[in-house]
């Protein structure tokens, strides 16, 4: 666990080896999520950054956009 200092202005200052162990580079996203009794800083995940990380199988999504449709229809 590392110890950081928040200024007068409520910023602080993330320390260069947790910076480079998560890949945070200037002026990144990061969000804060206000837990029971601490807060947790996160970097803010883009839609992008999901790409590819669930597989779908493609003929089980155009039969339920068919089913889709069809209910629409009638």
């Amino acid at each position: 666990m590392q110890s950081v200092i928040m200024s007068t202005k409520g910023q602080v200052i993330i320390p260069a080896s947790t910076r480079k162990k998560y890949g945070l580079k200037k002026g990144e996203r990061l969000v804060l999520i206000e837990e029971k009794d601490h807060i947790k800083i996160m970097p803010k995940t883009r839609l992008t950054d999901l790409c590819g990380s669930v597989k779908l199988d493609m003929k089980v999504v155009r039969k339920q956009i068919e089913d889709m449709r069809k209910e629409d229809r009638y």
